[in-house]
């Protein structure tokens, strides 16, 4: 473990003259380790393995692999002859290959002869690497066919495959970069992610990027802490003592939203019932699902994918009807086919945290906060725009949130995911609406964005808006719910506080 296998010294990088994407970084992967790499967005990880990669190359720096000093690669495929590769967040494999097709795209030309492919000698050679890496599949499979931990491993698989294949050492041990690879991961299949990893680490060493902080400390080694292009700190996490919450310190410089107390919120319970529901059920998804949620309170729907919870809160949302039961928003009756835009105006809104459905990525801020508030820049004698009102709006929004952007007039493809989610749910904080539905509303971004998200929700809640949360992370129903509901098959299994509920997960 303390055999150094790849370090980089006082790396520099910046963009366009202005930009200092990392300022003098230094870190290191061991053999045979998972070295966590953490930071908020724009803390320079990206941009340090890309260059680690090959991708960029840096202004200034030095690397050593095994402690002899080395160029920097020039490409990704010089890394993989230096035994680096890379796994990117997004699912990167092909559905209609099959696994063994998937595993050797791109290398083929090694199994050409006489002018034929091996596709026998392919397919044994897939069968060796799977189970040397313990991944448990059928090389015949369609990568389709596969639950997405699997299709993730076999994405590792071919990334060590190919640093086999282009090595110039056979003997290398190669270094997979990870960049959060379980963001598209539900709970059961990040575990079933690193238990594979963990053997994993007999052959490889891994770099592994992630905003989830109980990853990080259950599954790395160590971790290096970047802030604002800087290594702010390193820790040793198989000799140290930390918490979760001093991590959370290091990355962004301030107290995490769970360790404050919401006591006093918690108590101060509305007796007015925004929404109610009475033996709710929808045939093969869930079933008589009773609740009232009150003003200015949260109710959460918690279970392992599959339970149901999700189509409970689309089905609430409009996007799902019902076949039985009660759905009522105050004194109003909610009926079965209504719509999204039917439900919106009557109080209900819908907040996902998948981007790309909640914003039009190709529009400005601007208009992406208008275009749910329409009514508010609209002219009362004459129905036209007023555009100096949109941009006030949009402006008092991303002062509010801290959206990081040039102009409220940036496309939304431009900004990072933290930033990006900051504007959905500021279009929500300037609808205020009655209820605000919460599917996932803090996935796949960085810890600072997620705190940031958080203390507009729990203002919003303390103004009036009652929620409804479905989430994969538990720290969220603590954070946000006065209530949750624990679902499996389909139904209600127990009702836990917020407090009762953290002792359940914590055991």
């Amino acid at each position: 473990m303390n055999n150094k296998l790849l370090e980089v010294k006082d790396v520099f990088k910046t963009f366009d003259r202005v930009v200092h994407a990392l300022k003098g970084v230094s870190i290191e992967a061991r053999e045979n380790e998972i070295v966590g790499v953490v930071g908020e967005n724009g803390a320079g990880k990206s941009t340090l393995m890309k260059i680690l990669v090959g991708v960029y190359s840096p202004d200034k720096g030095e690397m050593y692999h095994k402690g002899r000093r080395v160029p920097f690669p020039r490409n990704p495929k010089d890394a993989s002859r230096r035994g680096i590769s890379i796994v990117y967040q997004e699912n990167g494999v092909i559905p209609w290959l099959k696994v063994y097709q998937f595993l050797f795209l791109g290398y083929e030309d090694k199994y050409i002869k006489f002018m034929t492919l091996q596709m026998d000698r392919m397919k044994e050679q897939a069968c060796e690497i799977l189970e040397e890496l313990h991944v448990a599949c059928n090389v015949e499979a369609f990568m389709h066919e596969l639950p997405l931990s699997t299709q993730k491993m076999i994405e590792i698989a071919r990334a060590i495959l190919g640093v086999r294949l282009e090595s110039e050492d056979s003997e290398t041990t190669p270094i997979i970069i990870l960049d959060e690879p379980t963001s598209p991961l539900t709970d059961d299949e990040r575990k079933e992610l690193f238990k594979d990893l963990l053997k994993m680490k007999r052959n490889a060493s891994f770099i592994f990027i992630s905003h989830i902080i109980p990853e990080i400390m259950e599954f790395t080694d160590r971790v290096h802490v970047l802030r604002d292009g800087n290594l702010v700190a390193q820790y040793d996490l198989s000799r140290e003592k930390m918490t979760e919450e001093d991590l959370f310190r290091a990355i962004v410089g301030r107290k995490s939203s769970e360790y404050i107390s919401r006591s006093e919120d918690r108590e101060a319970l509305g007796e007015e019932v925004a929404l109610s529901a009475k033996n709710l059920s929808k045939s093969g998804h869930f079933y008589d699902i009773s609740f009232d949620l009150h003003k200015g309170t949260c109710i959460g729907f918690f279970g392992p994918a599959g339970s149901g919870k999700s189509q409970i809160i689309r089905t609430i949302a409009g996007l799902m009807s019902y076949d039985a039961g009660d759905l009522k928003a105050g004194d109003q009756e909610l009926k079965a086919d209504e719509l999204p835009h039917v439900r919106l105006k009557r109080g209900i809104g819908y907040f996902s945290g998948e981007t790309g459905k909640e914003l039009f990525l190709n529009w400005s801020i601007a208009k992406n906060i208008s275009i749910i508030n329409m009514e508010k820049i609209l002219g009362k004698v004459i129905p036209v725009i007023h555009f100096s009102a949109e941009k006030k709006m949009a402006e008092n929004i991303v002062q509010k949130l801290e959206i990081k952007s040039p102009s409220v007039g940036t496309d939304c493809y431009s900004l990072s995911g933290g930033n990006k989610q900051k504007v959905s749910v500021g279009k929500w904080l300037e609808r205020n609406p009655d209820i605000l539905l919460l599917d996932d509303p803090t996935i796949g971004i960085d810890v600072g964005a997620r705190e940031d998200i958080y203390e507009v929700l729990l203002e919003m809640k303390k103004n009036g808006i009652s929620m409804i949360l479905v989430s994969d992370e538990p720290k969220e129903y603590f954070i946000l719910c006065d209530r949750i509901m624990f679902v499996m098959d389909g139904r209600v299994q127990k009702v836990l506080g917020p407090e009762e509920f953290r002792k359940v997960m914590s055991t």
